[in-house]
């Protein structure tokens, strides 16, 4: 490494220089320097250029993993992601409402049209909780579904109403209003033949088609998509052990997903294959179209963002490291990762990219996630000491 002399002090010319020393001198070398720069300036230049070393090396990536239950997020606000993807991270977001609260495992959320989110988490006594853009509580209700999952918004005939997906044993699809009354309740289709047992139906997502369809991801289960009625009647499956080769879903796979409905005539199934790495899409029809690899990532859903597909990863390595911390991707339509945060992606001398990870500890274990009408982020997250969801504020760029 070279470093070269400028009026405003010492900054580092190039951290790739084929001269090679070890991570611990250089950081070093930044203390010594820092210590002797002899103006405020200069300690401001060089503490910033200590910290794209410590980036750039990837020593945030090698802090030690904090356990889920020593978990805390962070208490000052941050600005993380790139390019156009900016957002200031505000601590303590719901900090009152929380306050009241026993949150089990978050899992996912939406919002509704005037601006509502909704959080499904795994506390009995409510599986649903309701929050204003605030963060102050709304309501909070549903002693029905203490293993509450997935959790999908549906406009039909200008109402909304929410589909609960529940992934414990002889798991089920709970379809309720706003106000949490149950309207309608999906059991395993053991009609369908695919099942010894309805233990074995643990579904994690629920997807709503145009026309009011449903198709639900027994990603805990077997690893089908089934396709129901509007009213819950089974019509057909695809994907666990049905068909060949792509065609079929390893186990811990279809574990969240969503509907691309930018091509109004063929609509595109886009599966968060989890632990498989992968995404895979499907006509609606269950023919495999193509998978895209997202090595070192672990995708549990799919939300859509200014023509962009996010995703919250919950962890690089996991399951071998269940305290990685996760981080956020967003990928353009030709499932180019552009931006991540609290990641980083790596690739070959080729462009190709060979490998995504996190890159701080911001987050902790991210697994479901939605944006407002103003392109603000809320995250809700697994195993993360009953933390409350985050919330990140966009910055919209001037240019």
């Amino acid at each position: 490494m070279k470093f070269e002399s400028r009026r405003s002090g010492f900054i580092p010319r190039s951290l790739n220089d084929s001269h090679t020393v070890s991570r611990h001198s250089v950081l070093s070398n930044c203390y010594g320097v820092l210590a002797k720069a002899a103006s405020a300036i200069e300690r401001c230049l060089w503490l910033f250029w200590f910290c794209t070393i410590v980036t750039n090396l990837g020593l945030a990536h090698e802090t030690p993993h904090v356990a889920a239950d020593s978990y805390q997020p962070p208490s000052e606000r941050l600005i993380v992601g790139e390019g156009e993807f900016r957002f200031q991270y505000l601590p303590g977001w719901g900090s009152e409402a929380a306050a009241k609260l026993s949150l089990g495992h978050c899992h996912a959320m939406v919002v509704d049209r005037s601006g509502c989110l909704y959080l499904a988490n795994t506390n009995p006594d409510y599986c649903i909780v309701v929050l204003d853009e605030s963060g102050q509580l709304l309501d909070r209700w549903g002693d029905f579904a203490p293993q509450a999952h997935g959790l999908t918004l549906s406009l039909e005939n200008g109402e909304e109403f929410l589909y609960i997906t529940t992934n414990d044993k002889n798991g089920k699809v709970i379809k309720t209003n706003l106000g949490g009354d149950i309207l309608m309740t999906i059991s395993c289709p053991v009609e369908s033949g695919l099942y010894e047992s309805a233990d074995d139906f643990r579904p994690s997502k629920t997807i709503v088609l145009p026309g009011g369809e449903l198709l639900v991801l027994d990603g805990y289960g077997r690893d089908y998509v089934l396709r129901f009625s509007a009213e819950g009647k089974y019509l057909s499956a695809f994907g666990g052990d049905l068909g060949d080769g792509e065609a079929r879903l390893d186990h811990w796979g279809p574990h969240g997903g969503g509907l691309d409905l930018s091509d109004p005539q063929n609509p595109v199934l886009i599966l968060a294959m989890s632990d498989q790495q992968t995404l895979k899409r499907f006509t609606l029809g269950g023919k495999w179209i193509d998978r895209i690899p997202l090595p070192g990532g672990n995708p549990r859903d799919i939300a859509f963002f200014d023509d962009h597909i996010v995703i919250p990863h919950l962890g690089d390595n996991w399951p071998e490291d269940r305290n990685a911390a996760g981080f956020i991707s967003f990928l353009d339509r030709d499932f180019d990762v552009v931006a991540n945060l609290g990641g980083k992606n790596r690739r070959d001398d080729n462009g190709k990219l060979v490998g995504l990870q996190h890159n701080s500890h911001l987050f902790h274990h991210p697994h479901g996630i939605v944006f407002d009408q103003r392109g603000n982020l809320y995250v809700a997250q697994f195993a993360s000491n009953g933390t409350f969801p985050l919330k990140f504020e966009r910055i919209v760029s001037d240019h």
